[in-house]
C-alpha cells in the first residue's frame, strides 16, 4: 500500500529548534575536518588510469602513475594488469609497504564485480604518499594523494547555509526490482554507470518532489541533486547527500546536510553529474554553499 509523503518535521519549540541548529552545526564541523584528512581529497594529486599489461609508478613521462619529484631517485615498481585482477610488482630496494609492509608482490584486492568500488589495500611511500586502486565503470585506475600537496593551503574552507528545520523532510523510498542501472555524465565529461537503488518521494512547501536514490552501502543511500540554487548560491554541477537505509519504507531526507561533491575542489575527483531526473525546481537554501 503506497504511503503518501510526509511534510517536513517542525520542531516544537525554542530548545528544540536550538539543540537541531547545533547538531547541524556539529555534523558541517566534522564534515569540513574529514575532508581535510591527510590523505583525504585534498590531497589527492592524480588519478590515472591503468592500461592492461605493466604500468610503472615513477616521476618521468613514460611513467604511468605519477608520483611527487622528490622521489626521484628511489626505486619504485609496478601495477601489472590482467583482465580483472591487479597485481603489484616492487623493485628490489623500494620503500613501498602494502598494508604497512613490504612486500615484493601483492595481488591487489577489489570487488571486480561491482560497477564501481575502490580497493581496500593500503600503499604508502614513506608516511607521505599513497596509492589506491580502484575500479570505474569497469577500468581499474590509481589514485595518488600526497599529504603535502599544496591544495592543503589553498583551501579557502566550507561555507554553510544557516540550518533551516523545513529542508529536513520525511520521504517515502519505493525500491527497483530489478535495481537499474544507468548511464550519466561525469564532471570529466565521460559516460559512466551507476546502479539506482529506487527513489524517495517528499513533499516541500506542500509540493511533491521525487529523486533517485544510489546504494552507497548497505546502512545508506547516496543522493546526486541539483536545484534551483545550483551555479548561483551553491555549486554549479550539484550537491551530495548521504542518507540512512530505509526503514520500513521510510528515509529522512535532511538537505541541510548537503555537501559539495570533491570535484569543487580538485580537478582530479571524478564526481558524477546528477541524472536529469535528480534536478529539483526548488530553491534549497540549506546545505554547503559554492567556494569562495
Amino acid at each position: 500500500m503506497s504511503m503518501n509523503p510526509a511534510p517536513a518535521q517542525h520542531i516544537a519549540n525554542e530548545k528544540a529548534l536550538d539543540s537541531y541548529s547545533a547538531d547541524i552545526k556539529r555534523w558541517q564541523k566534522n564534515n569540513e575536518e574529514r575532508f581535510q584528512d591527510p590523505f583525504g581529497w585534498l590531497a589527492l594529486t592524480g588519478n590515472y588510469w591503468l592500461r592492461d599489461g605493466e604500468n610503472r609508478i615513477g616521476v618521468d613521462p613514460t611513467s604511468v602513475v605519477k608520483i611527487p619529484a622528490d622521489f626521484a631517485d628511489q626505486p619504485m615498481g609496478s601495477f601489472f594488469v590482467d583482465r580483472s585482477s591487479v597485481e603489484l610488482r616492487l623493485d628490489s630496494q623500494s620503500t613501498i609497504q602494502v598494508n604497512g609492509r613490504s612486500a615484493g608482490t601483492t595481488n591487489l584486492t577489489i570487488d571486480s564485480s561491482r560497477i564501481e568500488s575502490d580497493g581496500a589495500d593500503r600503499i604508502s611511500i614513506e608516511e607521505r604518499i599513497q596509492l589506491q586502486l580502484v575500479r570505474r565503470n569497469g577500468r581499474f585506475a590509481v589514485r595518488v594523494r600526497d599529504r603535502k600537496n599544496a591544495a592543503f593551503e589553498k583551501f579557502p574552507g566550507k561555507r554553510w547555509y544557516e540550518p533551516q528545520p523545513e529542508f529536513r523532510v520525511e520521504a517515502e523510498f519505493s525500491a527497483y526490482e530489478p535495481k537499474r542501472t544507468i548511464s550519466i555524465t561525469n564532471v570529466k565529461g565521460d559516460q559512466v554507470e551507476m546502479e539506482v537503488v529506487g527513489n524517495l518521494r517528499f513533499r516541500i512547501r506542500d509540493r511533491e518532489f521525487l529523486l533517485d536514490a544510489f546504494s552507497e552501502s548497505p546502512e545508506s543511500l547516496f543522493l546526486v541533486f541539483k536545484d534551483l540554487t545550483s551555479g548561483k548560491s551553491t555549486y554549479a554541477a550539484g550537491r551530495f547527500l548521504t542518507t540512512s537505509a530505509p526503514v520500513d519504507g521510510r528515509v529522512t531526507i535532511d538537505f541541510n546536510k548537503a555537501y559539495n561533491p570533491p570535484c569543487a575542489f580538485s580537478p582530479h575527483a571524478l564526481c558524477p553529474l546528477p541524472p536529469s531526473q535528480n534536478s529539483l525546481d526548488i530553491e534549497i537554501v540549506a546545505g554547503e554553499l559554492k567556494v569562495q
